[in-house]
């Protein structure tokens, strides 16, 4: 996958993405269920769909629990897309 090239990617995943490239493009995974914080909001997405991100290399993880947004994350135009709901 090319960083501008986003078929790979479902629309729920672009979603998440937008989530978390607004609130600071980095968080971190709390509590027992490993939900993402960023910028003080619980992001209503599945861990799972994280890791698909991860494995596109749009986002990655670093010190353990923590989340960011790659440089491919940030070149995919997300401005039509759906933002994910916070869980709150």
């Amino acid at each position: 996958m090319t960083a501008l090239d986003t078929t790979a990617a479902t629309p729920a995943q672009l979603g998440a993405l937008k989530w978390l490239r607004n609130r600071n493009r980095d968080g971190v995974f709390v509590g027992p269920g490993q939900v993402l914080l960023a910028a003080g909001e619980r992001a209503g997405v599945m861990r799972g769909t994280w890791s698909a991100l991860e494995k596109l290399g749009l986002v990655e993880r670093y010190n353990k629990k923590r989340l960011r947004v790659t440089k491919a994350g940030m070149a995919i135009d997300v401005a039509s897309v759906r933002e994910a709901e916070s869980a709150e």
